[in-house]
């Protein structure tokens, strides 16, 4: 099938209510349809949803990552000169930068994210989480998401970067203010603003953290950031801040979403929370498979560099196209029984972390929280279960995740 214009087109409907609290029975219906879809997204946006077709087209170097002005499709001309600075801050994230560029950076910024690197934070990471846990006890209620999901990941980035205790609220409130904006479809002046103030304002808080190395330098990831050289090579000051904002941002709303998506998961899944609780090694292929029955991150995007046709569809130059990660980790082709969560799941491909270059840079520490604090909340409290009161899905449909998750412990 190959459409030639998407004026034509009528959008499918995925970006609703329903989608916010279950997308996973619209992913199944789409699917068995096909694998392309063009939908309601902005003005109408084709989006990728088979696995085989996510994994492969997403490497297409005839797509480009500087996607920062998808946010102002939808606004009139005279709206976006507004948004010049948040579109230009946005396109400095390694998140949205192509090769060379990319592969530049990448190279520098993976020295703060080896593995060894990873690795000697556990202990951190543990401590972390029994200080999270010290005043919990069976038998009294809790909210996971608050307790432990929301503060975790934020402790944790702020002290691999060396930032106060005294700052974390603020960092929070940046942080979910841009959640907000990256996660909604359709934007307007009255939404951009918030995220616009929101990232000149974190940018300018790590101006002065960036300043403060320089005079003194730490243990801290800011001051390797700053010695990090690689063949004479060396971040720019305003590469740093982008990469600052852009890993205090992925490093907080994913991991957290990992975590209370998992637990939530886990509790409506008891006898495989049980097992996992008797069998504590299998808490790694646990995690991967709790990624990738309820996704923290939905869907990405690319846009198209040049006319081009990819996955039967045609694109126009400056048009972007979706990467629906979430519905790709449901494709039957690729998982069997894809809607049963299997903790035990073997080569477990899912793409929540992404594919290609732009593959999430701290997927293993996302991983090591998730499986330190799921390991910790499951054997710590045998007799966890989910509270009677309803939970709500925040209304982000990129980022993925619970308002709260009230249990009684």
């Amino acid at each position: 099938m190959s459409e030639t214009s998407t004026r034509a087109v009528t959008p499918k409907m995925l970006f609703t209510e329903a989608f916010l609290n279950d997308p996973y029975p619209a992913y199944k219906s789409l699917l068995d349809e096909g694998s392309v879809h063009y939908l309601n997204y902005g003005p109408g946006t084709w989006g990728i949803f088979g696995h085989s077709d996510c994994s492969s087209a997403i490497r297409d170097p005839r797509l480009t990552a500087r996607r920062t002005g998808m946010f102002a499709l939808a606004l009139a001309p005279e709206q976006r000169a507004e948004f010049t600075e948040l579109a230009r801050l946005l396109g400095l994230w390694m998140l949205f930068i192509d090769a060379p560029e990319h592969s530049r950076l990448r190279k520098l910024m993976n020295k703060g994210f080896s593995p060894a690197i990873v690795d000697s934070l556990r202990p951190q990471v543990e401590s972390i989480v029994d200080h999270l846990l010290a005043n919990r006890h069976s038998g009294s209620e809790a909210d996971i998401l608050k307790d432990v999901a929301y503060p975790l990941p934020m402790l944790v980035i702020a002290e691999m970067l060396g930032i106060s205790d005294a700052m974390h609220d603020k960092l929070l409130e940046w942080t979910d203010t841009i959640a907000v904006f990256i996660g909604n479809p359709h934007h307007t002046p009255e939404s951009l603003r918030p995220a616009q103030n929101a990232i000149l304002e974190i940018t300018q808080f790590f101006s002065g953290e960036v300043a403060q190395r320089r005079k003194q330098k730490g243990n801290d990831l800011i001051s390797l950031l700053l010695d990090i050289e690689e063949d004479g090579d060396v971040l720019t000051e305003e590469e740093l801040l982008a990469q600052c904002v852009m890993l205090l941002f992925g490093g907080h709303e994913t991991t957290r979403n990992l975590v209370g998506n998992g637990m939530f998961t886990l509790l409506r899944h008891p006898e495989q929370l049980a097992e996992l609780r008797e069998n504590p090694g299998m808490i790694r292929s646990a995690v991967e498979e709790l990624l990738r029955f309820e996704s923290p991150v939905q869907y990405t995007a690319r846009m198209a560099r040049q006319e081009m046709e990819i996955c039967g569809v045609r694109l126009q130059a400056g048009e972007p196209i979706l990467f629906m990660l979430a519905a790709a980790n449901r494709d039957p082709r690729v998982f069997k029984d894809p809607d049963h969560l299997d903790l035990k799941r073997v080569s477990n491909s899912h793409l929540s972390f992404g594919a290609g270059a732009h593959f999430c840079i701290g997927n293993q520490l996302a991983r090591l929280e998730g499986q330190v604090a799921i390991l910790k909340l499951v054997r710590k409290f045998p007799r966890m279960k989910l509270a009677e009161r309803a939970v709500e899905w925040a209304p982000n449909s990129i980022l993925r995740g619970l308002k709260s998750l009230p249990v009684e412990l």
